[in-house]
């Protein structure tokens, strides 16, 4: 709490010392304290001052503390409506902003960050300002900030952030890849893991997306310096409508992750392939024909038919039968 006011740590030491004490001294304070007797009456004066402390009645030279509620308290309110006041500022700044980059077009509602440093603050800054939702895809290699080294992610998950991830495969083959994943799991995190990731990204509450572009290392432009890692912001636009629904199309193509007994991340046993009466369903609903003529071909209801494929869309862990014809093919099913 202390470190929201303007007290130094003497004083807040002298003031919690007090807080213990039924009254004291300068003397009595300073051999607690291991101050000079001058240098505690000194800040006995600073704290008195600041409200902190008052003399005892009939005694000039004796402090108590004073209650810390009504010490405290309105310090406290004054730095709530500090904080109230800046967000309102922030808040018009940034819808000022925004409504400048709508008349300037669209191409300026993308900006780029260059360099592993200033990708990680911004990477920091971005998940430390999500309040309800952040969307992320992971592939290796981490460029900017390892994850074994973004602590801030507990932080967002322990404030109730919603946090859904999207890992390439290849991260799971990495040990102390594979045990930060864990650990973000345990702590919420929605995992889930797909053959391959396009990109890296991630989304902070469908305002804000940070995608990485691809770098040159050194050693692959054959020169001593390679190209600097570099990222682009993406605002609120068609563009970031876009990245979102791409993050959901490989979202709900992906597999879920859970904790395996031996405490490592694998894929939940959910890829076993479908009965073989609901293989020559899905047969004849990928050539095209209407529920009604497939319910015609193997005899049953159209109810049924239309029940089972619900099913199978629900067993491949997909939304649509777009999704559960592409899913099929990736599974190879058929």
């Amino acid at each position: 709490m202390f470190e929201t006011t303007s007290f130094d740590s003497v004083e807040v030491r002298a003031y919690r010392s007090l807080v213990g004490m039924p009254e004291a001294t300068p003397s009595q304070l300073a051999r607690r304290l291991g101050l000079s007797g001058r240098e505690a009456a000194r800040l006995l004066d600073t704290l008195e001052a600041k409200g902190l402390v008052c003399r005892a009645e009939g005694a000039a030279h004796r402090f108590r503390a004073s209650p810390p509620d009504l010490a405290l308290g309105p310090l406290l309110l004054s730095r709530q409506q500090e904080l109230q006041a800046a967000r309102s500022v922030m808040a018009k700044l940034t819808e000022e902003y925004r409504h400048q980059t709508r008349r300037r077009g669209s191409a300026e509602a993308v900006e780029t960050v260059t360099g592993a440093r200033a990708m990680a603050r911004t990477f920091d800054q971005l998940q430390r300002g999500a309040q309800a939702e952040i969307l992320a895809l992971c592939k290796p290699p981490n460029v900017a900030v390892p994850s074994r080294g973004n602590d801030t992610q507990l932080d967002v998950l322990a404030a109730g952030v919603t946090y859904r991830a999207v890992y390439e495969r290849s991260a799971l083959e990495v040990p102390p890849e594979v045990y930060r994943i864990r650990e973000f799991v345990e702590c919420g995190e929605q995992a889930r893991v797909a053959a391959e990731v396009p990109v890296k990204m991630v989304v902070a509450d469908r305002q804000l997306a940070m995608l990485v572009t691809p770098f040159v290392r050194a050693s692959d432009a054959g020169g001593p310096a390679g190209d600097p890692p570099s990222a682009v912001l993406v605002r609120p636009g068609a563009l970031l409508d876009a990245l979102i629904a791409f993050f959901e199309s490989l979202w709900a193509g992906a597999s879920p992750l859970v904790l395996t007994e031996d405490g490592l991340v694998g894929e939940r046993e959910s890829d076993r392939t479908p009965s073989p009466e609901d293989l020559l369903l899905l047969s004849l609903l990928l050539t095209g024909l209407t529920d009604t003529a497939i319910a015609g071909q193997i005899g049953t209801s159209l109810r049924t038919v239309q029940r089972r494929i619900r099913d199978l869309i629900e067993f491949a862990g997909v939304r649509t039968r777009m999704q559960l014809a592409w899913e099929a093919s990736r599974r190879g099913w058929l």
